[in-house]
């Protein structure tokens, strides 16, 4: 390795998306531990946006807080089922970054839109890949173990995968041959990287039971910027408001919500939705039988704190094993408890009836029996914000991170 330990450490941090262009979990996380980083790292992000205005592969670069940004336009999705894994081009496009910024470590975030053979083009010039796992991608070329008609997986096969991808295949024989050339691919891909980083233990469990060995997987929660929920006071209301904040798709359980709320006295409470307003908009609010149900859209994650000022009790009903949700950090940051699914990351985050509530997965009646629950019991909701919960800060996330960092240099030395 170029760096030595009392050189400036070069990461290349590579991800399917950063902000501002994408504001998802994964996104927001890698920009926040890539700025924290920065302070002692010098940083590049690899990454990809989809512009209809620029040409397929056209590249732009900037600097934004002294992080130099690639940004690759791929505005083509995935057509084909090997394209959602393999893409040549953008192979070579890395491929040049790399040995034009020779980083010592590449950190990984996610390969979807991208290519996998990102892993193997850096470990053909011995450099170390960390990968911080933020769903299933890694095992389930969907990403979050659920099939196509929204059923759980319990984990990847060859029949399963036929089943769940067959839309993409003209005959039975051309899906079976190109499936398992990708379950052939990705558990090569796997074998090569060096150390995953698992949000939650639940995830790491996954991976374990798929294959990745016990001691090539650590534990390592998502740290968070403490500072923006610093000082931040909560805006009186007559009403309960229980909140929706995220990305407002069915897998999401947004459904869910809604149906359960509308048997919900307005008159006591009122659901506030924040998200980008998708395409089927008009449907959901066609949906909304109870008055106040109110969708507010989009909104600048520095306003992350306000929205949780304007809220009592947030609702995270997804239907899929959730890694480590931010949301729900965020909410304890903001001393407000959590109604949950019980499954994945989201239940292993919760402590029943401490720090909030757990509802049986997709169960509508459930889930309106704890929001009535607390709509009637001003003392539980107290006794539950009260709470505290353990949330790390992202100066303490990249600390440890920059640990790990130092810890496979020294091996790879």
């Amino acid at each position: 390795m170029l760096s030595k330990r009392n050189k400036q450490l070069k990461i290349l941090k590579v991800i399917h998306g950063y902000p501002p262009y994408y504001l998802a979990g994964s996104e927001i996380y890698s920009f926040n531990l890539c700025n924290e980083l920065s302070k002692k790292c010098e940083i590049s992000i690899f990454t990809r946006v989809e512009n209809d205005f620029q040409n397929q592969y056209e590249i732009s670069e900037s600097y934004e807080n002294n992080i130099r940004i690639i940004r690759v336009n791929k505005p083509n999705r995935d057509y084909t089922f090997r394209s959602k894994y393999i893409d040549k081009k953008m192979e070579q496009i890395f491929e040049h970054y790399l040995l034009e910024i020779h980083p010592d470590i590449v950190h990984i975030g996610h390969l979807s839109h991208l290519t996998v053979t990102i892993v193997s083009v850096a470990k053909k010039y011995n450099i170390p890949v960390i990968f911080t796992l933020h769903d299933y991608w890694m095992m389930c070329i969907r990403g979050q173990l659920v099939s196509e008609n929204s059923t759980l997986c319990d984990g990847p096969n060859l029949e399963n995968c036929i089943e769940c991808n067959k839309k993409y295949f003209l005959s039975t024989d051309e899906s079976r041959k190109e499936i398992a050339m990708w379950i052939k691919k990705i558990n090569e891909i796997n074998h090569l990287i060096d150390i995953f980083i698992a949000p939650s233990n639940f995830l790491r469990e996954k991976y374990i039971e798929y294959g990745i060995p016990e001691n090539k997987i650590k534990y390592l929660d998502y740290g968070f910027d403490t500072k923006l929920f610093e000082n931040n006071k909560k805006k009186k209301s007559s009403k309960i408001r229980f909140g929706f904040v995220g990305r407002i798709i069915p897998i999401k359980g947004i459904k869910i919500l809604i149906d359960a709320f509308n048997e919900i006295d307005h008159s006591k409470s009122e659901l506030k939705i924040f998200g980008t307003l998708p395409k089927s908009y008009a449907y959901l609010k066609e949906q909304c039988k109870n008055k106040s149900i109110t969708f507010y859209g989009g909104f600048d994650y520095n306003e992350i704190a306000n929205i949780f000022s304007q809220i009592d009790i947030l609702i995270v009903p997804s239907l899929w094993y959730e890694n480590s949700p931010l949301v729900i950090h965020e909410a304890f940051l903001s001393k407000i408890p959590v109604i949950t699914s019980n499954i994945g990351g989201m239940s292993e985050l919760i402590q029943d009836k401490k720090n909030g509530l757990l509802f049986e997965i997709g169960n509508k009646d459930d889930l309106k029996d704890k929001l009535e629950l607390l709509i009637n019991n001003s003392k539980l909701i107290e006794q539950l914000s009260s709470y505290k919960t353990y949330v790390r800060s992202i100066s303490q996330d990249a600390e440890d991170i920059m640990l790990l960092y130092q810890q496979i240099i020294s091996k790879e030395g």
